[in-house]
């Protein structure tokens, strides 16, 4: 490779990580007790699940107490801000606990979005009719193990029963915990 290609080709690295560190907004994430999927999803025939699952792995509480929030937009965190109500659950040592969100407009247009169809599953409900996107931060109610447990979970299409993944940072499988990340902020971008 000649130095003028080579120039060229480390320029075009440094300049794509610039543009992609700088290009995000932040999270308000504790990583010690705090976990957060950058994105969910629910407009039109589209819903949100998460599963949470306790590995019951030793040294960890055998309920652990989480509340989840879903904040509008790209990173406010102010009560105009949160769609639907926070919900708590807990999650018992060897099980799962489930969370949909969805709005109003989706319970009246599809009969199997009744929350009465979900009596041990955590709904988040919201009225907004245009739908919503942001961000989920989930908390501890008693414990700090929230980020001991196993998060996954989708935005799914009903339409075509088709979706895509969500990704949880902070959590067991933390995969995105930035090297640079302050107690009360999270950079987004690559990590």
């Amino acid at each position: 490779m000649n130095k003028i290609k080579l120039f060229k080709w480390i320029t075009g690295i440094a300049f794509t990580a610039l543009v992609a560190l700088s290009a995000g907004n932040a999270f308000a994430i504790d990583p010690a007790t705090r976990v957060v999927s950058p994105f969910w999803q629910h407009a039109g025939n589209t819903y949100t699940f998460v599963a949470v699952t306790h590995p019951s792995l030793s040294g960890m509480n055998s309920d652990i107490g989480v509340t989840v929030t879903a904040f509008l937009g790209d990173g406010g965190e102010g009560a105009a801000n949160v769609y639907g109500t926070a919900q708590d659950f807990t999650v018992s040592a060897g099980s799962t606990s489930k969370i949909f969100i969805f709005g109003t407009n989706l319970q009246s247009s599809n009969s199997l979005f009744n929350t009465a169809n979900f009596p041990s599953d955590t709904v988040i409900l919201g009225s907004t009719t245009a739908g919503g996107t942001g961000y989920l931060r989930f908390e501890p109610t008693g414990s700090a193990d929230v980020t001991m447990l196993s998060y996954w979970g989708a935005v799914v299409f009903t339409g075509s029963n088709t979706g895509f993944a969500m990704e949880f940072i902070g959590d067991l499988n933390d995969s995105s915990s930035h090297p640079n990340q302050a107690a009360n902020t999270f950079p987004s971008g690559l990590n």
